[in-house]
């Protein structure tokens, strides 16, 4: 497999002498010092933003659009500011706000105020602020029209379909919005844009017909929010509807592992299925194990065969994991009277005692139990507590918000700031520490209604490919990073005719999956749900075990969320503090989690550590990672995990904690000496590693990117350490005097520069090795 440039990961080890560990205080808060600097620095940005929002194509009045950036949330001061409309929040540290020149001029005295040490009122919004700018054509592009663009300017006279979103002053503000409207609509008109449709409830929205020239002035428009291209991905409605003849005969890999599938059961003699199946069991007593609700089967297609949907494009299913199926939900896939503790339990160690499954996913959640961020709930313990003591690794949904009460009141506008919400946190057992929790992004975003009727604009996903499915939940934010991934589960739409108070299911929206009716003619069903992303990270799972089938679950947790990315289309939604809360550390990628190559090399390690000691590692940097061209973009990423004891009742629920920085030095014996003294060393840990320690340090799976982008001559002198550190509370001191654990390092060159780094890395991993022998 090396000749292709796939390689099996190179095993990597700690070096000798571990210590104890060095404890530090708390970060500091970021206080700003001087206000009259402070009021400077923005005097300046405001004069460079008002100039520039000055050159914008005028909107429906003479107001001027300036974008102010906030420390947290804009204070309530903002709202009541002379002169100042606010007309936008996007993302809770960022505010849009119309400007008349009376206000303008109030604002700029107020900061001169406080430059000369004076009072001033509505202080406290000048200092919450971080800074001002215009809304420039670039916020104004969406994702979607960035690459619609570069087509366009290729053929400047051709003509495309666009979506162009004004901003939202209809709810307050009607008549202003019918303006804004009418002004956009006629200015359009003379520049060759013509409408082709429109709604201005809650939003003004209109589809549009337009050159390159008109797409430019549309990108200035003082009223325009955003443009964007119109949905166009979605699920084709026939694949539903293949027939059995239509396919190849399914195959199974050879020896490929096993993975459990706790649920309503599975049509054990679906014809794709049926292969893939090596066992079916009910643990509902009375119950037998075949499927009556549909949802087991549904998990258990994409837990066999991964993306379902893919192999239905191709006509062919290869099942890269074999299932066993544990009945634990009725036929309304719901629990019975029997404590789904003790379920579990018992499927747990029969198929692990009888078949040595070791991956076990779960698309159970308890609605009523949204995760207050305090106290784990019994089914959340159970598996914490299974998944130490039979060493499996579970994998669970992070649970659907279907909205509560009268909340979100518009399922578009209030995307995806609502999935933040209390309510909409994720639901036992998901919380659980010692599993990985997988929530759900979008992959199709036309919804039925809108492939039908392609001039309409009225039918609009809520979530665009990529971004968080609108009913995906995620976690507290003083909690550890749940859900630790994603993949793909679904979509919803409005109706903006209809309003926007009402989200729709759609069949081109959904996940396709193995379908427990196929005897009524059709293979395969169309859902929606966080249940159906879970699987296919417990399916990645299976591949990866069957590739190293000596790895532990310790080692598949952090392995999987070391090659996960965030998608570029839901990084652009939220700050990442929060965005991390609903995505995660990303999508694992499954090529890299399976193999190395000569650009991307990964590096494991396991082992054990005593009570309060600390490991260290090297990251070896090869000398194609820091020799010139010394600016081009690399990356490096550290993953750790482990499984600890838990004891509900206790303040401090789990028995250790695990931590890690990334440090650079000339020398381990620096590392460690500056370690021992508790001396600060200077940590890429707070300085350009992401998220940080603050984020990451609460899971039992941490991982972290460090992105390099231009280095010197000298700065291969200071070598990367790895330092993992184990904590032991008192109450626990002695009940586990050794733990194992298992972290992860990639090295990767994201530049088109011809580089070996895998050659040059196992050869540096082999001499070391002869050394140390």
């Amino acid at each position: 497999m090396g000749e292709q440039g796939e390689y099996d990961h190179l095993t990597w080890s700690r070096e000798a002498d571990p210590t104890d560990r060095r404890r530090r205080g708390p970060p500091r808060p970021r206080r700003p010092d001087d206000p009259a600097a402070h009021a400077g620095a923005l005097l300046a940005q405001f004069g460079a933003a008002d100039a520039a929002a000055a050159g914008d194509e005028p909107g429906f009045d003479e107001r001027r659009l300036l974008k102010l950036r906030f420390d947290g949330h804009p204070p309530e001061g903002l709202w009541s500011f002379p002169g100042i409309e606010v007309v936008s929040e996007e993302g809770g540290e960022l505010a849009l706000v119309f400007a008349t020149e009376e206000g303008r001029a109030e604002f700029e005295n107020r900061l001169r105020l406080v430059q000369r040490g004076q009072h001033a009122t509505r202080r406290e919004v000048l200092f919450a602020m971080d800074g001002i700018d215009a809304w420039t054509p670039e916020d104004r592009t969406s994702v979607g029209l960035r690459d619609a663009l570069q087509e366009l300017r290729q053929v400047p006279d051709q003509r495309v379909r666009l979506d162009v979103e004004l901003w939202p002053l209809s709810l307050d503000r009607p008549e202003d919005a019918e303006r804004m409207f009418e002004t956009f609509r006629l200015r359009a008109e003379r520049r060759g844009v013509l409408v082709l449709d429109s709604t201005r409830r809650p939003v003004v929205l209109l589809r549009v017909e337009a050159s390159l020239e008109g797409v430019e002035w549309m990108l200035r428009y003082r009223d325009v929010r955003i443009v964007d291209v119109p949905p166009r991905f979605l699920l084709e409605p026939q694949l539903r509807r293949l027939a059995l003849s239509e396919l190849e005969e399914p195959t199974v890999e050879p020896d490929a592992p096993l993975l459990a599938v706790l649920d309503s059961g599975v049509a054990t003699n679906h014809p794709l299925l049926a292969p893939a199946v090596a066992h079916a069991e009910s643990f509902l007593d009375g119950s037998g194990p075949d499927d009556g609700h549909g949802h087991g089967t549904r998990v258990a297609g994409i837990a066999v065969f991964g993306d379902v949907e893919a192999a239905a494009v191709r006509r062919s299913f290869h099942a890269t994991a074999r299932v066993l199926s544990g009945r634990v939900l009725d036929g309304s896939a719901q629990y019975d009277d029997k404590l789904i503790e003790n379920q579990v339990r018992e499927a747990v160690e029969v198929f692990g005692r009888d078949f040595g499954c070791r991956i076990f996913t779960l698309s159970l959640g308890d609605a009523r139990h949204p995760h207050d961020g305090g106290r784990l709930r019994p089914f959340a313990m159970t598996l914490d507590d299974l998944a130490r003591e039979h060493g499996v690794l579970f994998i669970v949904s992070s649970g659907n918000y279907g909205g509560s009460g009268a909340e979100p009141a518009d399922w578009r506008g209030e995307y995806p700031r609502y999935l933040l919400s209390d309510a909409a946190r994720i639901l036992d057992p998901a919380p659980a520490l010692n599993a990985l929790t997988v929530g759900s992004i979008a992959r199709h975003e036309l919804a039925l209604p809108a492939a039908r009727s392609p001039r309409d604009p009225s039918h609009q996903p809520i979530a665009r490919r990529d971004q968080p499915s609108p009913f995906t939940r995620g976690g507290a934010a003083n909690g550890p990073i749940k859900p630790e991934l994603v993949e793909h589960g679904g979509n919803l739409a409005v109706d903006i005719r209809a309003g926007t108070t009402r989200a729709v299911q759609s069949p081109t929206l959904g996940v396709l999956s193995t379908n427990h009716g196929f005897a009524a003619g059709d293979l395969f069903a169309v859902d929606i749900g966080t249940s159906f992303a879970a699987p296919a990270v417990a399916n990645l799972a299976a591949r990866i075990l069957g590739r190293y089938p000596d790895a532990s679950a310790e080692l598949l947790r952090p392995l999987l969320v070391a090659h996960a990315d965030v998608p570029a289309a839901s990084a652009e939604l939220l700050e990442r503090p929060e965005l991390v809360r609903l995505t995660g550390y990303g999508i694992p990628r499954a090529d890299r989690c399976l193999s190395s190559s000569e650009r991307i090399v990964t590096l494991l390690a396991e082992d054990t550590l005593r009570e309060n000691e600390t490991h260290f590692f090297e990251i070896p940097l090869p000398d194609d990672f820091t020799e010139p061209p010394v600016r081009r973009a690399r990356r490096v990423r550290v993953a750790i995990a482990h499984t600890p004891l838990v004891r509900p009742g206790r303040a401090e629920y789990r028995a250790s904690r695990l931590a890690f920085r990334v440090v650079r030095s000339s020398s381990l014996d620096t590392v460690r000496s500056t370690f021992q003294r508790g001396s600060t060393l200077s940590s890429i840990s707070e300085n350009g590693l992401w998220p940080s320690p603050k984020l990451r340090d609460r899971g039992t799976v941490q991982a972290a990117v460090w992105d390099i982008r231009q280095t010197n001559r000298r700065w291969a002198e200071k070598r990367p350490f790895l330092v993992v550190s184990r904590t032991v509370p008192r109450w626990a001191e002695g009940l586990v005097p050794a733990e194992r654990y298992a972290c992860v390092a990639i090295v990767e060159d994201r530049s088109e520069a011809p580089v070996r780094l895998y050659t040059q890395l196992r050869a540096r991993l082999r001499a070391r090795a002869r050394v140390r022998r």
